[in-house]
């Protein structure tokens, strides 16, 4: 049956429920019952559990739950090595204030380009404590990772997300196989949300644009709270501080990553790296090496909960066809001037929605281009749109994949991630949508 408006209802549970419960799978487990009910009444319970097998036995969350737990062993390994401690110890005498310190924030997440997750993992384990120093909230380092992360990802052409982008391109016959790389690249000035997202984190970190609403408050509570106070005793590793033992084993994974186009054998292979590293140098034994890798994995299981929920959460929006009926209720309005504007608000929403960012635009490309196409639109304005609109997407949806880590990687909950972090993307994005106001009417 068409559900219209009503497919919106479970997304709707898992908003609220969120912000009454404080608690974010629990929120999603609930909206994805909520689907279930809607598709198959009272006897929902083995349809709802055949979706969760089927993405629990999926090849993407093997890949996920593998590539998510061997990074929590790394953060692991990197905090027993002394290895972010000696980072931090760095960036200490460099970072001598709070705008340093998120500048240099801003600048690893550039840094690391190669894959949003690696990124976000890097700036969040290696700059804690140095912006608990200086009173900086951990909100506001969980939305710089995450800001900084997609963002530049989605900009460069040789990291995951561009890799992806540019198949997406070809998929759509936007651009030949031959000619992809060359495609995206133009397509590259018309990438405005994930400009303005770099470009207003570095602002809001250096304090040109103001902090407001909750991220203010936050700044105030953590100006009351000791320097210390936020730092947790696992951070404290017994082994003598050395940058080197984080920053090699992060620069054979971003190497690695961008040779195989793979992030998983990067991960695979810096686990082994470490151990070769860190044993001669007698900071652990085999048997603490190991049960470190093991404890890292475990700590990631919160992360992947909420991972694998929402990924529940998508298929029974698609299976209630909530983006086929967001997607088709706009297309009655849409013009060749206002398709890009319009394009990057629907595909935003439902990446928010869906809490699936790659997902919806594999949906919405094949969906969005031949309408550009039909119109006689500027095709490379209108993916540019919808390339923009997936980072924006995962940059707000509270539970999705990448806020979770940046909230796993500061030490926050999801749930205050939402309150503070939104009010600043908020800003980029509506820049962004008034960019695609103008460039649809000025080139479109």
């Amino acid at each position: 049956m068409e559900y219209g408006i009503l497919s919106l209802l479970p997304v709707a549970v898992v908003i609220v429920l969120v912000f009454f419960t404080k608690r974010t799978a629990v929120s999603l487990l609930a909206g994805t019952i909520v689907g279930a009910v809607m598709l198959y009444g009272t006897g929902f319970a083995k349809p709802w559990l055949d979706v969760v097998y089927g993405v629990m036995g999926s090849d993407l969350w093997i890949w996920l739950v593998l590539v998510c737990g061997f990074f929590g062993s790394l953060v692991a390994l990197f905090e027993v090595s002394g290895g972010i401690q000696g980072f931090t110890a760095i960036a200490g005498k460099i970072c001598k204030g709070e705008k340093r310190t998120l500048f240099a924030s801003w600048l690893l997440g550039i840094v690391v380009f190669v894959d949003d997750w690696l990124s976000i993992l890097s700036v969040g384990t290696a700059m804690r404590r140095a912006t608990d120093r200086f009173h900086v909230p951990r909100e506001m380092l969980a939305y710089l990772s995450n800001s900084t992360a997609s963002s530049i990802c989605v900009i460069v052409p040789t990291s995951t997300w561009g890799v992806f982008m540019i198949s997406q391109l070809v998929a759509t016959d936007v651009s030949t196989a031959e000619a992809g790389m060359s495609t995206f690249l133009h397509a590259l000035p018309f990438l405005f949300y994930p400009f303005l997202a770099l470009l207003c984190g570095l602002l809001y970190g250096v304090g040109i644009l103001p902090k407001f609403g909750p991220m203010r408050q936050a700044y105030a509570k953590a100006r009351e709270v000791a320097p210390t106070a936020q730092e947790t005793p696992e951070e404290e590793g017994p082994a003598k501080p050395r940058a080197l033992n984080f920053l090699l084993p992060v620069i054979l994974v971003t190497a690695l990553t961008i040779a195989t186009g793979e992030i998983l054998y990067g991960t695979l292979a810096c686990l082994v790296f470490c151990a070769v590293l860190y044993l001669p140098q007698r900071l652990m034994t085999p048997g603490k090496y190991l049960d470190t890798v093991l404890v890292g994995f475990k700590d990631m299981i919160g992360v992947l909960f909420i991972v694998t929920s929402a990924f529940i959460l998508r298929d029974i929006n698609s299976l209630l066809g909530m983006p086929e009926f967001v997607i088709g209720a706009a297309k009655a309005a849409m013009s060749p001037q206002l398709l890009p504007a319009a394009a990057f608000l629907i595909v935003t929403v439902l990446a928010v929605a869906a809490g699936n960012f790659w997902g919806i635009c594999a949906i919405a490309f094949p969906v969005i281009i031949p309408i550009a196409q039909a119109l006689d639109g500027n095709v490379l304005l209108t993916a540019g749109a919808i390339i923009s609109a997936t980072a924006a997407g995962s940059h707000l949806c509270f539970f999705g994949s990448e806020a979770t880590l940046a909230c796993s990687a500061s030490q926050i909950d999801n749930v205050r991630y939402a309150q503070c972090a939104t009010p600043l993307i908020l800003l980029p994005v509506l820049l962004a949508l008034v960019a695609y106001l103008a460039a649809g009417f000025l080139v479109g």
